[in-house]
């Protein structure tokens, strides 16, 4: 099935998703190993029933692990023909194309310095600083601002104003993507519009 061009994934979400997929694949091994050789009364510790934890830990890591794999392909921006739409394993955001004012470049650095953010954060970020995102300059959001950062990282906003940052692969498509997009939905609009100007119009010279 060839890709969607249309569909664009949202690193930040991933890296955040599968930052400690190795740490939890290592756990699982560790965890699982352990387990297996005391289950079979190979080894005398940790005794039941302080055994069972190390196969629930085991099993929760390897949960997690396998959950990552399928996470990361499901965050990503797409555009349709009315809204653009956010996906996360989680979440889905349905923004109006109604809403966006304009878009512009956003430079991570000097958007989020790293002098101003902890340490964890910092490590986040890391990777996208010296790359430029996609900003979305919003008529006001599509729902409460504290419900949106409960679902997504505090990243995807802009500290000062009413702005959506996506950091993609590449933002210069995202943005001519867009573009293009916007201008089709805004011509569907006037012509929309036009058309019940003039059936108004009909209706009085009509006389209904």
């Amino acid at each position: 099935m060839a890709k969607d061009p249309r569909k664009h994934s949202l690193l930040l979400y991933r890296r955040a998703v599968t930052r400690y997929r190795r740490a939890a694949l290592f756990l699982a091994v560790c965890l699982l190993g352990l387990w297996y050789p005391v289950s079979i009364s190979y080894l005398i510790w940790p005794k039941p029933p302080a055994d069972r934890l190390l196969l629930v830990g085991g099993l929760v890591s390897l949960f997690y692990w396998l959950w990552t794999l399928v996470a990361a392909r499901m965050a990503y921006v797409r555009l349709r023909p009315n809204i653009l739409l956010i996906q996360t394993p989680l979440f889905r955001l349905k923004i109006s194309y109604r809403r966006i004012r304009n878009t512009l470049p956003v430079d991570l650095a000097r958007t989020f310095p790293p002098s101003q953010l902890r340490r964890s954060e910092r490590i986040l970020l890391a990777p996208f600083y010296g790359h430029t995102a996609l900003g979305l300059d919003l008529r006001g959001w599509p729902m409460s601002p504290r419900a949106l950062r409960f679902f997504l990282s505090r990243f995807f906003f802009a500290p000062d104003k009413s702005t959506l940052i996506l950091i993609v692969p590449d933002w210069m498509a995202l943005s001519h993507q867009l573009a293009s997009v916007l201008d089709a939905w805004r011509g569907s609009q006037r012509e929309g519009a036009d058309n019940i100007l003039d059936s108004a119009a009909f209706r009085r010279m009509s006389g209904r």
